[in-house]
């Protein structure tokens, strides 16, 4: 059993700060006071890391577009939404949003909105971006899974990576595209949805 002493010096690495003495080794945070100031010293002097994560979920639906960070899939049903129901971009919003503390895409994007109807869910993440960017954040890397009996979406990864790097502005190496089933279970299993999670790092110095 670690003691708090202990707990100390092994335990709330900050992310992103290395020791001079042993490179590559985290500095540990240790406050010595409980006190909001020390806090904010703390955090004024170090590099903060978040996490965040997204899930979403649209129905399928004949009459629409299947649409996923921002690729037109060809498929006899669509995501029914308020928006073009990226529900990929969706969940990275959600998540970047989440890492953030602001909250998430219905509170900044609301489907009772007009001004966003049919709009691009990239549209969307642009603005999330903004919002991140004005606070200081910068994304680090995201990694989403897709949850679809079908269509199959590994062959469209591709594209949709291209898509996200130009939308985040991060190298391909630092975006994750997983798909999977829901071995024929629920809802997604009968393609009566598509549904998709996604998280996020983002840090600030």
């Amino acid at each position: 059993m670690i003691s708090e002493s202990e707990g100390s010096e092994h335990g709330d690495r900050v992310c992103g700060k290395n020791s001079p003495e042993n490179p590559g080794k985290s500095i540990p945070n240790h406050p010595t006071t409980r006190s909001s100031d020390s806090h904010e010293s703390i955090n004024d002097s170090v590099t903060q890391c978040r996490i965040g994560m997204g899930i979403d979920f649209h129905r399928l639906g004949k009459g629409r577009p299947l649409i996923l960070a921002g690729v037109k899939i060809e498929h006899e049903l669509g995501l029914i939404g308020h928006s073009d129901a990226d529900v990929l971009t969706h969940a990275l919003c959600d998540a970047l949003l989440g890492a953030a503390g602001m909250g998430d895409i219905g509170t900044h994007f609301p489907d009772t909105d007009e001004l966003y109807c049919g709009i691009e869910s990239l549209k969307l993440l642009e603005r999330v971006l903004a919002l991140l960017a004005a606070a200081g954040y910068r994304v680090v890397n995201v990694d989403a899974t897709l949850i679809a009996q079908a269509p199959r979406l590994t062959p469209h990864f591709p594209a949709m990576r291209t898509r996200l790097t130009e939308a985040l502005h991060l190298s391909p190496d630092r975006i994750g595209l997983k798909a999977t089933t829901s071995e024929g279970m629920g809802a997604i299993g009968r393609c009566e949805g598509i549904g998709a999670i996604c998280v996020c790092l983002i840090e600030r110095d």
